[in-house]
């Protein structure tokens, strides 16, 4: 691998869950692709202070967040046990 292989070609974002249904993505730093080893490789410079989720997503550097929703757990339906 070489050393500009590790040159970061992504921004990280970060959700953040606002209330139970909503939430959005916080630029929180900076990734790369190691198509060689098929890893991602991300460098959290900051994160939210709250509702975070551990979900991160990477979006090439320039391009704007991507409108995605994580997945959800069903901790909260109304589905009896």
């Amino acid at each position: 691998m070489e050393a500009n292989d590790k040159t970061p070609t992504h921004t990280a974002y970060a959700f953040s869950r606002q209330g139970k249904k909503f939430g959005k993505l916080l630029e929180c730093g900076t990734g790369y692709i190691d198509k060689q080893n098929n890893l991602a490789h991300v460098f959290m410079d900051r994160g939210p202070l709250m509702g975070y989720t551990g979900y991160i997503v990477l979006s090439p550097i320039g391009a704007p967040p991507p409108k995605v929703e994580p997945p959800t757990d069903d901790e909260d339906s109304d589905d009896e046990v």
